[in-house]
């Protein structure tokens, strides 16, 4: 699915698009949840979407979509998971010691994080994470990731062209953030559990 058929999506689905394609961000990761806000972001401008809307159209299938693969994770256990070929099979182990070291907080700033805000359903529904507890931060960080990326496409475009200089700040901002995430769950302590 490319930038266009999104947009065409959007274009004749309105919030409920966003909220169906969302759902599948949230359970396979696909479409670009960034390219979707970052698109949404532009038609708010235009006038023919509502901020508040696309944002909560899209916490909302996001946390659904996420909910979905909590509950797989919850009933069907780690084999299942890797045998969905989804998720890369170490990167997932080094999430799930992660999440059980770290607990909520885990889940709720790996959920802000690209790359690593696939997996976090995962070792959340391995743990047994509480089910509301689960919902709540889910919904919440995929409201925050909602507003930053529909922030880029009100105030750049949607072309590929986005970035100014703001949204430079911002990535900078993001990429040492997940570096130092990086740098966890590739820590020696990590690791070392992983291998163990």
């Amino acid at each position: 699915m490319d930038n266009i058929t999104i947009e065409t999506l959007i274009q004749g689905g309105s919030y409920l698009a966003i909220f169906l394609l969302m759902i599948a961000n949230g359970a396979v990761s696909f479409p670009s949840s960034q390219v979707l806000y970052i698109i949404a972001g532009y038609f708010i401008a235009r006038g023919d979407l509502a901020v508040g809307l696309v944002a909560l159209a899209g916490a909302l299938g996001n946390t659904v979509g996420n909910v979905i693969l909590y509950e797989l994770a919850r009933k069907h256990g780690r084999t299942f998971i890797e045998r969905m070929k989804i998720f890369p099979t170490r990167e997932l182990a080094k999430v799930e010691k992660a999440f059980q070291k770290k607990g909520a907080w885990f889940i709720f700033i790996g959920k802000l994080l690209p790359a690593i805000k696939v997996f976090v359903p995962i070792p959340a529904g391995l743990g047994k994470m509480s089910r509301p507890l689960f919902a709540s931060l889910m919904f919440v960080a995929s409201f925050i990731w909602s507003l930053a990326f529909i922030s880029i496409g009100y105030f750049f475009g949607k072309s590929s062209d986005l970035f100014g200089r703001y949204a430079i700040i911002l990535v900078i901002v993001a990429v040492v953030v997940i570096l130092l995430f990086y740098r966890y769950i590739n820590s020696d302590e990590i690791v070392r559990e992983v291998e163990n």
